[in-house]
């Protein structure tokens, strides 16, 4: 889905400027003017506050090899201290032919991260998606468990005491799909039943003992019949999952959330609270907030935004802390949303936290203030 600057300061003043700058609700509360723009701009970067309250920043991008956009990686480097990998690290690159193996683009993720100080979440191992063909014609339960064996010892095992934590399983319930417990329709499904997601997760634990491992799903967030099945689908999952002791640590929470929808707030504090009892750590770990029926102008839009995501992320924190907050992008120049959502008006989306121009907008003062809570 950045770093060649050093910030130096010390905790207490980090938490002096923060609580001063936090603790001002008129951020959230009225359109932003150039002066108050301009307040953000001197702020200290997001990564400078996992130092006082341990709680990591990241964002997605493209790897430094084929990232054309050298300023918005330079940016990565400041506010960031976890690199996502969009797609570099999904099978359709990394394994594009049977034990033919390609990690250049997460080599050089892997070696830009090391030379900014940041660390790298591995996404993802085992997807329904982003697969090369050969994967996607494996017909039977022994094809398909030795290429989950083959692939996924040999990437955790490349990138072993470099990774912050790997996105094992992504998406594995899908209701849409109409199998029994509401699992999605994989190859993986379909060659070995449920039985891959213990697989996988058995094989990551035995590559790297020491990474925390996630589970990964979407769409639970809402007060819509399809996100009470998903949360409730999902829970079941996670509780099968415990019972088999599958050596999962997290719940990582793509959150890519909709300004115009409406938060179940008691569903969804339920549910995290359900997963939390569970003994799982919770992580965001591709936030953004589509704007795409947002009416109103850019300042109105840009808080509409930030207060989508603040609600959400004071669902989240009242719950658990979790162990990382990232978003899927970190500029408005560079979302996968824009690919498919288009304004009523011809307007262009901004759901992240710095616009096209890669100045901080509201959103990014909220995460400011959940990042040192």
């Amino acid at each position: 889905m950045t770093r060649t600057m050093q910030h130096a300061l010390s905790r207490r003043s980090a938490v002096l400027k923060l609580a001063s700058f936090a603790a001002a609700p008129a951020i959230a509360m009225r359109p932003v003017s150039a002066q108050s723009d301009f307040r953000l701009e001197l702020e200290p970067p997001l990564r400078s506050r996992s130092r006082v309250s341990g709680i990591k920043f990241g964002c997605a991008g493209g790897a430094p090899n084929v990232q054309p956009d050298r300023i918005l990686l330079e940016k990565f480097a400041i506010e960031a201290d976890i690199f996502v990998p969009e797609g570099s690290l999904k099978w359709e690159t990394t394994e594009p032919q049977p034990d033919v193996f390609d990690f250049s683009e997460g080599d050089s993720i892997a070696a830009f991260a090391t030379r900014n100080d940041m660390l790298v979440h591995g996404h993802t191992l085992v997807w329904y998606a982003a697969i090369p063909q050969w994967v996607a014609q494996l017909t039977t339960g022994q094809a398909a468990r030795a290429a989950l064996e083959r692939h996924i010892s040999t990437e955790v095992s490349r990138y072993r005491g470099r990774i912050w934590a790997w996105d094992v399983v992504n998406e594995a319930i899908e209701p849409d799909d109409r199998l029994d417990n509401d699992y999605r329709n994989s190859v993986w499904f379909r060659c070995l039943g449920a039985e891959y997601i213990d697989l996988a997760f058995r094989l990551a634990r035995a590559a790297d003992p020491k990474t925390p491992l996630c589970l990964s799903d979407y769409g639970i967030e809402y007060a819509t019949p399809t996100a009470q099945r998903r949360r409730q689908s999902l829970l079941a999952l996670l509780q099968q999952l415990r019972n088999r002791n599958t050596p999962i640590d997290s719940l990582a929470l793509q959150s890519h959330l909709n300004a115009h929808q409406v938060f179940d707030r008691a569903a969804l504090t339920d549910f995290l609270r359900s997963v939390v009892k569970l003994g799982y750590r919770l992580a965001i770990t591709e936030l953004d907030v589509n704007d795409v029926k947002i009416a109103g102008s850019v300042p109105e839009r840009d808080l509409a935004v930030a207060r989508h995501a603040a609600e959400y992320l004071d669902i989240v924190f009242s719950v658990e802390r979790p162990m990382s907050v990232a978003t899927w992008g970190l500029s408005d120049r560079a979302t996968w949303l824009r690919m498919y959502y288009k304004r009523a008006d011809g307007a262009l989306l901004r759901p992240l936290p710095l616009d096209a121009d890669l100045n901080r907008k509201p959103m990014w003062a909220v995460l400011a203030k959940y990042m040192t809570a």
